[in-house]
């Protein structure tokens, strides 16, 4: 009886663990989401890779403004148009917005008619496993923040 007792208390055990990697979680978008900040702050958007996070603010409004073409100046081949190809993410299960914020909420970049919002993808929805990577960045000689959220 005993046997039996351990048998069915191994198999309890370790049976989720068995399906574990035919089912859908959200720890592959903690990744996702610090791969693509830690592309954004140091790669795509910065002046010099030399200097990581100090963002370039023309080539950073560039990203975030779909409507012009993309600078051939700056780092990246496609802008946030392309959000989903500009940060490497080709699962279609997965999904991105991206922001740049300062002190006072969401960055602006420019002044009037002229000023850029900087911030790209859908909003997450509502009851979503949102995973969140932040990374402190200077623009235009100000403290700012790069906030990826993927689900």
């Amino acid at each position: 009886m005993s046997v039996f007792l351990v048998v069915v208390a191994f198999v309890f055990a370790f049976a989720p663990s068995l399906t574990a990697p035919f089912t859908g979680d959200a720890t592959d978008a903690v990744v996702v989401a610090d791969r693509s900040a830690d592309r954004l702050a140091n790669d795509l958007l910065v002046e010099d890779p030399s200097r990581p996070a100090v963002l370039d603010a023309d080539c950073t409004a560039g990203f975030f403004d779909t409507d012009e073409p993309v600078d051939g100046d700056c780092r990246y081949d496609t802008d946030a148009s392309d959000l989903q190809g500009a940060l490497g993410l080709w699962s279609p299960v997965r999904t991105a917005n991206v922001s740049v914020v300062g002190e006072g909420g969401v960055r602006v970049l420019g002044d009037g008619a002229d000023a850029v919002s900087l911030t790209a993808g859908p909003s997450p929805p509502r009851g979503a496993d949102v995973s969140v990577a932040r990374r402190a960045v200077l623009l235009d000689g100000s403290d700012a923040t790069v906030i990826v959220r993927v689900w």
